[in-house]
Order: structure tokens, then sequence, then C-alpha cells
């Protein structure tokens, strides 16, 4: 019994030994391609910081990384003051288990959730998927698809006209994206052991009308609808009843959209159902949906939405969102 052990914990050693190799391979990769900037010497002290800290305590890590990606972009981050949204969803970060994310920011797992709980898959099908870019192959595809990556966001290639298509430039923008991780690269923990893969996806629209619901504590409150007009993404954001509200969000490249742009999707009532089934398991959650010829679509589960740092045109609209979040089980 004392051998059989003795090697029970030397390979329990070995696992834990693969997995921190991995990781810290990870990390290495990371650092490597920032220490081309003017900075190396700083961004060397960082790597060795960060590498340190995973090992040693996830958490601090955690927190550093949150810390690190807000002074970027000018932002302070306070725990003992959490007032706004943005604040709350960098400390949900922090301490709500990202493993429990995992597979379902991973946009072909996603699927498997969708059945969990919903009995049913309801996202776009997958016609193919690839763990290597030099796999896909033009021949098994039809006419019009969407490549994407499964590890991120905005990782998405068109394809409405297999002729003309530039399989050798999708291909080098494919593994540019492959190289990218998440959970590194913005800190968003929930990214960083998705298994990175490729896979096709059919076609719906062109032009889709995206249905982004926030929900607060498993409760819908608010819907952002995104949509297109002449290549510009317009927005606006409606309460669950589809009455329309003055938030506004902050960026040159992100418009409101006219009053009477959208039309209230035929299935509102059944996306908020799915989407309050769907984020019942979390504080905060944002679920995506399209309505394609009375058909909804699962899109994306979102829990850091523009990497938690949303500019709103008002300070009082981040502070308003921010009081509709309850985090009193995590502190």
């Amino acid at each position: 019994m004392e051998i059989n052990s003795f090697k029970f914990i030397i390979i329990i050693l070995i696992i834990i030994n693969g997995y921190l190799t991995i990781k810290i391979n990870t990390i290495q990769k990371f650092f490597a391609n920032k220490s081309k900037t003017n900075n190396l010497k700083i961004i060397h002290n960082l790597y060795k910081e960060f590498l340190q800290l995973y090992i040693e305590n996830r958490e601090k890590f955690y927190t550093k990384g949150r810390e690190y990606i807000m002074k970027k972009r000018g932002s302070e981050f306070n725990e003992s003051n959490l007032v706004t949204f943005q604040d709350k969803l960098n400390y949900l970060l922090i301490h709500e288990s990202p493993e429990n994310k995992t597979n379902i920011v991973d946009k072909i797992l996603l699927r498997n959730y969708s059945i969990k709980i919903l009995g049913k898959d309801i996202c776009v099908p997958i016609l193919k998927i690839y763990n290597n870019v030099d796999e896909i192959n033009l021949e098994e595809l039809p006419e019009k698809f969407i490549l994407k990556c499964n590890h991120g966001s905005g990782m998405n290639i068109f394809c409405t006209d297999k002729s003309k298509f530039n399989l050798i430039e999708a291909k080098n923008l494919l593994k540019e994206w492959m190289n990218i991780n998440y959970g590194l690269t913005k800190f968003e923990y929930q990214y960083l052991n998705v298994q990175k893969k490729v896979f096709a996806e059919k076609f719906l629209e062109e032009e889709i009308t995206n249905y982004k619901f926030s929900c607060f504590n498993g409760e819908p409150k608010y819907i952002r609808v995104k949509g297109k007009i002449k290549g510009i993404n317009v927005y606006n954001i409606y309460t669950i009843n589809w009455t329309l509200t003055n938030f506004e969000l902050y960026y040159s490249y992100y418009k409101r959209a006219e009053e009477n742009q959208f039309k209230k999707p035929k299935n509102l009532k059944k996306m908020t159902h799915y989407a309050r089934l769907l984020s019942s398991n979390f504080c905060y959650c944002r679920v995506d949906f399209y309505e394609i010829k009375g058909i909804i679509y699962l899109g994306e589960l979102t829990f850091s939405p523009f990497n938690t740092q949303a500019k709103y045109k008002n300070k009082e609209t981040d502070i308003y969102f921010g009081n509709l979040l309850n985090i009193s089980k995590f502190k």
C-alpha cells in the first residue's frame, strides 16, 4: 500500500508539473511578444511577477492582471468601494470562478450548455471543426459560410461567395488569432483554458440584428440591440418590455440608432425566458441572440463586456447599473 501511495503522489506531481509547464509556456509567449516594446526591462520584470503570482497565488494573479489592464486604460480599481457596474464586473472576474465559465465562453462547447439548460441546441449550426488552420478545405464547405475562432470575440471571417474567397489570407489571419489568449492579453480569466480551435458556421444573413440581454443576478433587465447602417455600428438600449431608454454609450464608432430603427422581435418573450435560464448561475451575464425568419439563435454568453471598461456618456449610468448588481455572496 505504501508503494502504491508513493506512486500515486508521484503521478499527481507529474500532472501538476505538466499543467504548470503549459501555463508558464503560454505566459512566456505572451510576454515575449510584449517585450518587443521599448520598455524591455519593465516588461521582463512584469512577466516574472505575473509568473510567480500564477504559481503561488491565483487570486493575486487575477487581481494584479485587472489592475494592470485598467491602469493601461487610465482607470483605477478599488475593491473597498465597489459602486460602478465596471468595478463590480472587475471584482467578479477576480472572485467568481473562471473555471465555471470556460466551457460557456468556448463558442463550440456553448452548444452543450444550451442543451443542458434549455434542453436543446439553439446555436447557429456548425459545419466543420478544425484543430488546425491548415485543415480548412473549401471543397467541404458551401458557397456561403463563416469561419470563427472559438476562444474570443470578433474573430470572424465571412464568406459570401466561395469563388472569390481568398483562403490564404483567411488562414493567415486565423493563425494570428490562434496565437491570442484572451485570458492573458485582456486578463479575462474565463478564456485562459479554452482549447483553441477554428470552426465553420452556417451563414445566416449578411446584416444581422443582435439582441444583447444584460442579466443581473439571473434576471434580464435591459437589451442592447445592435445593427449596422451603411457599415456603421448602431445601437439602442431597451427595457425588457421594449421601452427605449436614454442610456448611451460613448464611442466614436458606435452610434445611437434612430428611435424606430429597430423593430420589436417576434420572440421577445421567449428570448427573455431563455436569457433568464441561461444566466441563472451567475451574478452578471450578457446573453446574445439573433432572430432570423422567426427562429431564435443563441450567439454567445459574455461575462466581461467591453473588457469591463464600457464607456457611458453619463457616469450616473455606470452607477445605476452597478446598483442593479448584487455581488454580496462573493464578499
